[in-house]
């Protein structure tokens, strides 16, 4: 049996959920699937069946300022981030150890000293490529972003040219498909319910909210009471109200995802991915100061088939995209079909195996 290691970023839930996706495709071919991840990541795939093991590693984390990403603030405490990176390797050099992988699968984890030093090929999950090509392609980013870019995901582009045997770069624009080197572009990667049919007509008359589980993700505060709505508040807990549910932390929100008429996310890939594969109109609130959700936010715009919008924006956000919700789906009809990124991912795993 083909043993994959999985090294996961907890801190959201977006990297658990595409992996979890890529992980049941490759199970389904007969793969024995170990896991290390951290925080949020435990708990998501402490309830996945069929896992031959679990383990916690520690996790680097932003800086932050008054709540915000600082790159300041993060580049203030490396000191502290090598202790945490030096401790997640030995973790994973245990994995190593007792797992026996014939190959490592990293999403945003770079304790990866004990996978060269082991001489395992090593694929990572990671889309910064797309990124870097689309701040030069955009050019109305907002300046707040520039840092995050400069210190994290242009780092991040460089790193996965040179490091990884095989990059797997999810693309939430079906048309775009370019790679290069040992890049390879996919599909979204969502996991299996989360494909929805063609747009659907009507008057709209569910919401779901899902913003991020991060320490940066949007608070949820509704200030006004929307009539002939059901608003579902997933990721947060609070108050209900006549036609205001809050769910809470959910492992599966697929069941009230496929229900909504419109999904408000923030501007990870895994959301906006579940959010464009669901075909689902969709307004993107990335997390402030970050090139990434800015990105896919703003691909969304280009697609057509969302809006972009500010923290304290949220409620407008919603309104205009309701009143705009048939040109929405008529964007949905309009676009190439989005292929099955979690399938195309697996079967790039397995040929790696098989070099």
């Amino acid at each position: 049996m083909s043993r994959i290691l999985f090294l996961v970023n907890g801190l959201g839930l977006g990297n658990a959920t595409r992996c979890q996706a890529i992980i049941d495709r490759l199970r389904t071919a007969g793969a024995d699937i170990a896991v290390a991840t951290s925080d949020n990541g435990l708990w998501f795939f402490e309830d996945q069946p069929g896992l031959r093991s679990l383990t916690a590693i520690p996790s680097l984390r932003y800086g932050a300022s008054q709540g915000r990403i600082s790159i300041a603030a993060t580049l203030g405490q490396l000191a502290a981030m090598r202790a945490t990176l030096a401790a997640a390797e030995r973790a994973v050099g245990e994995v190593i150890r007792s797992f026996r992988p014939r190959v490592v699968v990293s999403d945003s984890v770079y304790a990866l000293g004990p996978v060269r030093r082991a001489g395992l090929p090593l694929c990572a999950v990671n889309n910064a490529d797309m990124v870097v090509r689309a701040m030069a392609a955009f050019a109305d980013r907002p300046p707040g972003v520039l840092p995050q870019f400069l210190a994290v995901e242009l780092a991040d582009y460089l790193f996965h040219r040179w490091r990884p045997d095989l990059v797997i770069s999810p693309r939430l624009d079906p048309t775009d498909r370019r790679q290069t080197g040992n890049q390879h572009a996919v599909g979204p990667i969502v996991r299996d319910g989360f494909v929805g049919d063609a747009a659907p007509r009507g008057t709209p008359k569910r919401v779901v909210i899902m913003l991020s589980g991060s320490a940066f993700g949007t608070p949820v505060s509704l200030r006004h009471t929307h009539p002939g709505l059901q608003i579902d508040i997933i990721g947060r807990r609070g108050t209900d109200s006549p036609g205001v549910v809050y769910h809470g932390k959910l492992r599966d929100s697929r069941s009230l995802m496929r229900r909504a008429d419109l999904l408000v996310v923030n501007g990870g890939c895994s959301a906006v991915s579940e959010a464009l594969m669901l075909r689902k109109p969709v307004v993107v609130i990335p997390v402030p100061r970050h090139a990434e959700q800015w990105i896919n936010a703003r691909i969304v715009r280009h697609l057509g088939v969302g809006f972009e919008a500010a923290e304290a924006e949220l409620e407008d956000a919603m309104a205009g995209a309701l009143a705009r919700i048939d040109s929405l789906r008529d964007a949905y009809r309009a676009l190439p079909a989005f292929t099955d990124g979690a399938a195309e991912a697996a079967i790039l795993i397995q040929g790696l195996m098989r070099r």
